[in-house]
């Protein structure tokens, strides 16, 4: 049964029982989820231009274009039918309300932050992409070993908190290497 089917039999189904959909989207009507289904419930009701934009940087976003900056550039196309739209205009609207970011991402794809799963999962796929590229022998890869391993900020903690470098900083702070320089007139 496809999906259009089902939409059909659950709309069939909720008249006979006397349910309540929205016409405009076959979702069931309450009013604690209308209010969060209709933009214009939230209090916002957008712009030609924000309608425009936002249709423009769901097509960007649907071929991986996710950066604003790319989208605001997408306005100066001449395709375009909308007026150019540039930070400023970005951050006047999110001003304007508090209600705009909502309704401008709630269609969007892989709006939702990444996990730490996710990054754990990055973070293995980056580490294998680096040792099978070392493996290979390619050049680039042990430079970037290097520089992700060595170089890091966390590296550079680690090396700086190991046990026994604390020891030599107690040690030293402690007025305890004063034993090993001379005193003057003595040598």
């Amino acid at each position: 049964m496809s999906k259009k089917n089902d939409d059909n039999d659950i709309t069939f189904f909720g008249a006979q029982s006397g349910i309540k959909f929205n016409k405009k989207d076959n979702h069931i009507g309450h009013p604690d989820v209308e209010q969060w289904l209709d933009s214009e419930k939230l209090g916002f009701k957008p712009t030609s231009q924000q309608e425009k934009f936002k249709q423009l940087a769901y097509r960007m976003a649907k071929r991986r274009r996710f950066f604003r900056n790319e989208w605001f550039e997408a306005t100066r196309e001449k395709n375009y039918k909308g007026t150019v739209i540039n930070e400023r205009t970005w951050n006047r609207w999110c001003k304007e309300s508090e209600h705009f970011k909502m309704w401008f991402y709630e269609d969007f794809p892989y709006v939702k932050e990444v996990s730490e799963e996710e990054f754990s999962m990055m973070d293995a796929q980056y580490w294998t992409g680096v040792r099978d590229a070392m493996t290979e022998g390619e050049e680039w890869a042990y430079r970037q070993y290097a520089k992700t391993r060595f170089d890091s900020a966390a590296a550079k903690k680690d090396q700086a908190d190991s046990e026994s470098l604390i020891e030599l900083r107690t040690y030293f702070n402690a007025g305890g290497g004063d034993a090993w320089s001379s005193k003057p007139g003595e040598a």
